[in-house]
């Protein structure tokens, strides 16, 4: 099974080897980003040899927790996508092979889809540290297990609770209460985290020494070295300090294989046994409603308009895209309630702070997008065909999801480029220069979205959350961070203007040159992708 799954892994990219170099060239750029930028922050905490070490011990535990907790969110529908809702899976169990190995198979798959990405960008930081440490080969290998270990505990858990939410759950229920499920969960992890109060760091009086001696005493100490985090960064601050084979490292491994061999043999007896039930259709009659005010209205603009009646409600029918955006709106409200906490004394910090949010917004954006402007295609799944047999041209088609993304990703652009500035209390002239790069972005990037996802569709896959990790989603993000970084180098010129004490300038001849090159570049961008799509889309 395995040796078929790396085939047609290999059949895929084989098909497509512009794309995979080109995505093979984008994300060796962010791990080289990655390993660089983490020596670069090595090296400036060297200078102060008092709090390297600990620091870099905290800020390792807290780089594990951060992302075991992304893991752990999109480990339970994941989990239920792979090992319950996968279209292979009878195919799968009428093998001459024993459930437990078809099983164990899907959890293996549910940890790819699950943690690849947090791995990849695990990596580059640990050989970073080995490097600046001169750590043998030993080091590497010590802390490659490790992330693959950690990053199995929070799938493990997924996998088990999908066990009693496919039992418990009101049959064809299951992946309502996934979703509804892992929103509340990461909910309480943003709630969290926001409680830990991180501003308060710039609170504290470094001037006077018997301050900083205490927050540096009270920052040494784990806050919960009982967690799988705490281990790895222990196992891996061992391996630098000494070779060999870390004590933490093995109970680490043990608990892993433990927890993914559990669930994988709970999974399969589960299946066989009958538990499952939350997935099994409901044959429910209702009575007919009538056509709402929106869908009235909508339906005026002909074919293009019917089509988004039908886009918006099969939309609002999908769980995992509702729970995706409860996700979000806990995000930004999580960013702006942090921004408004932080004490921005002086107008110079406050505009460099406002600068960091105009380079971070676009990034957001992207992130966003990969969820829901680049799978519109890929969503239409087998059916695909009826829908071009509909009196729609394929320019319509494409300009109508190309609408659906900008409705989509316009919410959170406005959120970003209005109330974010708001909160840190920019001046009237950045907060324009903010909404005008949040708007550009969602334009930009949603036609990059809606285009990459017609170029490359993934109509097949077994489960949803292949979709965005596919290789046209890896290749969205790359390009969308690019796009986003590009945004960001102009808003260079707006700040560094207002840094200079002056004010107007959009009002000025740079403003103008700065407003008709970001004009362009976006239309360039969203017009290339449309275009490409046009071309290439069948």
């Amino acid at each position: 099974m395995l040796r078929l799954r790396l085939r047609i892994l290999r059949h895929s990219l084989a098909a497509r080897p512009l794309a995979v170099l080109v995505a093979a060239a984008l994300g060796l750029g962010v791990a080289a980003l990655a390993f660089y930028g983490t020596l670069a922050f090595l090296r400036f905490l060297s200078a102060y040899p008092f709090a390297a070490g600990v620091v870099e011990v905290r800020s390792l535990e807290g780089l594990f927790l951060v992302l075991s907790a992304a893991v752990l969110l999109s480990a339970l529908p994941g989990a239920l996508a792979v090992l319950y809702d996968s279209r292979d899976l009878p195919l799968l169990l009428a093998w001459p092979l024993p459930a437990a190995r078809v099983f164990t198979l899907k959890v293996v798959e549910t940890y790819a889809v699950t943690a690849l990405v947090p791995t990849l960008l695990t990596l580059p930081v640990l050989y970073a540290l080995g490097v600046f440490h001169e750590a043998s080969i030993g080091y590497h290998l010590v802390a490659t297990l490790a992330v693959l270990a950690l990053y199995a505990l929070p799938v493990g858990l997924g996998v088990g609770l999908a066990l009693p939410l496919v039992r418990f759950a009101p049959a064809g229920r299951a992946r309502e209460w996934a979703g509804a499920l892992s929103a509340v969960l990461g909910g309480a992890m943003i709630y969290g985290l926001r409680a830990l109060r991180p501003e308060a760091l710039f609170r504290q009086e470094f001037a006077n020494e018997a301050a900083l001696k205490a927050f540096i005493q009270q920052f040494q100490n784990p806050a919960a070295p009982f967690l799988p985090p705490a281990w790895a960064g222990r196992a891996v601050q061992e391996a630098l300090e000494q070779p060999g084979i870390p004590p933490a490292l093995v109970g680490l491994l043990v608990l892993a294989l433990g927890v993914l061999g559990a669930s994988a043999l709970a999974a399969g007896y589960a299946y066989q046994a009958g538990w499952v039930r939350g997935l099994e259709g409901a044959s429910v009659l209702r009575a007919a409603r009538p056509p709402a005010a929106w869908e009235r209205a909508l339906a005026r603009l002909g074919s293009v308009g019917a089509l988004w009646v039908r886009d918006v409600r099969l939309f609002l029918r999908d769980p995992n895209q509702i729970a995706q955006l409860v996700l979000v709106a806990v995000l930004v409200l999580l960013y702006t309630t942090s921004l408004a906490a932080m004490p921005l004394e002086g107008a110079v910090f406050v505009r460099v702070v406002g600068f960091l949010h105009l380079a971070f917004q676009g990034l957001v954006i992207a992130g966003v997008g990969v969820r829901l402007a680049y799978p519109l295609y890929s969503f239409e799944g087998p059916g695909y065909w009826l829908v071009r047999t509909a009196p729609v041209g394929r320019l319509g088609l494409l300009l109508s999801r190309y609408v659906l993304a900008l409705l989509l990703l316009l919410p959170l652009g406005l959120a970003l480029g209005l109330y974010a500035p708001a909160v840190i209390g920019l001046d009237p002239g950045l907060r324009t220069v903010s909404l005008i790069s949040a708007l550009a972005a969602v334009v930009g990037l949603a036609a990059l979205g809606v285009g990459l996802g017609a170029v490359w569709p993934n109509r097949e896959a077994s489960n949803a959350s292949e979709v965005p990790m596919s290789l046209g989603g890896l290749l969205y993000m790359l390009l969308g961070t690019l796009f986003a970084f590009g945004i960001a180098a102009l808003d260079a010129r707006p700040v560094y203007w207002a840094l200079s004490g002056r004010s107007g300038f959009l009002s000025s001849p740079e403003g103008v040159l700065w407003l008709a090159l970001l004009t362009v570049a976006t239309l360039a961008v969203a017009l290339a992708s449309l275009a490409w799509a046009y071309v290439r889309s069948d």
